[in-house]
């Protein structure tokens, strides 16, 4: 549970939000965020369990399985050990990887360790990272779907015992990169919610005009697509990592929730000149209908983008009530339309100013000449 806190990380010149006042809370209200699984954890968690099975089960009563080639199995003991090994766990690099406390990936992961705390990683440093975290994902897999597969009468007891620990050695692992990427996504979440709220402000000295053109300071005002999509992009996938929902601060996820849904929100309808064709169109009875409909086909466009839908739930502590929010492509998608919608209504001509206006007949119109 995270306490509201002013302040974000902010560039210099530039604004900086007061997350509480952005997250909508009162003095001493606090955000709680629901702890989330991790699928690899549960994923570990059942292939250990396969293992300590078949360490304590009895071997004479089991199903049929796939049996191993003898010609490629070594004769050599421990040859036939790590080829074993290696085997269930995906081959001999993942096995290195596993057993070798200096192998690539283990120094990957400590050496971004350090980086992560001071500040987020660079683009080539996360792909890195993501890398070595789907391979020991491969790990887990195979040796999971290789236990429930294979004849484990080919492994001697001290066999079974070093996969087990390979496994522990695995599970560490991935708990590990789970960490270093969860610190490196809170510093990305404090980007999001700084580089939103620059968009915010911005918003908020906006000159609106019935034209569909919206002035700051005498300039068209510009969101620029890509830099929200990735916006919205790094928030949905930091929120599916558990290591950010035990310890992130949730006035942050609250403040940046509330922030993605007006910027959303403004940038489905800001400068859309299709919205003032409709009211055109409408021949003086605005269809509510048909600018809700554009309003939201602008807003699903923004979030087809995203690769993740990853969901989480916050929860405001107030003093005598609690009220959820959820952060989900849905929810937010939802109320960005309802929030845009509400604002179009302001700015919609007035009935009077789009009914066509009528024309003169020939005699009208030959009279007014003669009269001139």
């Amino acid at each position: 549970m995270a306490e509201a806190r002013s302040g974000a990380s902010g560039e210099p010149g530039r604004p900086s939000p007061d997350i509480a006042d952005v997250a909508c809370l009162e003095h001493g209200e606090q955000v709680r965020v629901q702890a989330i699984s991790d699928a690899t954890q549960e994923l570990f968690d059942a292939t250990l369990a396969l293992v300590q099975h078949e360490l304590g089960a009895d071997r004479t009563a089991r199903p049929a399985r796939r049996t191993l080639d003898p010609q490629y199995v070594p004769a050599n003991e421990d040859l036939r050990a790590i080829y074993l090994l290696a085997e269930a766990v995906g081959g001999y690099e993942a096995f290195n990887d596993l057993v070798n406390v200096n192998s690539p990936g283990h120094v990957l992961s400590r050496d971004f360790d350090a980086k992560a705390r001071d500040a987020a990683l660079t683009p080539a440093d996360l792909a890195r990272l993501r890398d070595y975290q789907e391979q020991i994902r491969n790990s887990l897999r195979n040796a999971n779907a290789y236990l429930r597969d294979v004849v484990v009468d080919e492994f001697t007891r001290d066999e079974l015992h070093q996969l087990h620990e390979m496994i522990l050695t695995a599970s560490a692992r991935a708990k590990e990169l789970n960490r270093i990427l969860g610190i490196h996504y809170i510093h990305e979440v404090e980007r999001v919610v700084q580089r939103l709220y620059q968009f915010r402000t911005q918003m908020h000295s906006v000159e609106r005009t019935v034209s569909g053109i919206f002035m700051v300071n005498s300039e068209v005002m510009f969101v620029p697509t890509n830099e929200l999509v990735g916006c919205v992009n790094t928030l949905f996938e930091a929120v599916g990592n558990s290591y950010l929902a035990r310890n992130v601060d949730g006035v942050l996820l609250l403040a940046a929730r509330n922030l993605l849904i007006e910027v959303a929100s403004f940038y489905s309808y800001y400068g859309k000149e299709q919205i003032y064709t409709l009211f055109q169109r409408s021949g003086g009875a605005v269809n509510a209908q048909a600018v809700t409909a554009r309003i939201r086909s602008e807003i699903r466009r923004l979030f087809a983008a995203c690769k993740r839908d990853n969901k989480l739930v916050l929860t405001r502590l107030m003093s005598n009530a609690e009220r959820q929010f959820e952060i989900s492509v849905e929810t937010i998608q939802e109320e960005a339309a309802r929030v845009a919608f509400e604002q179009v209504k302001v700015f919609m001509p007035r009935e009077d100013a789009l009914r066509p206006v009528a024309k003169k007949g020939l005699m009208r119109r030959l009279f007014g000449w003669m009269l001139r």
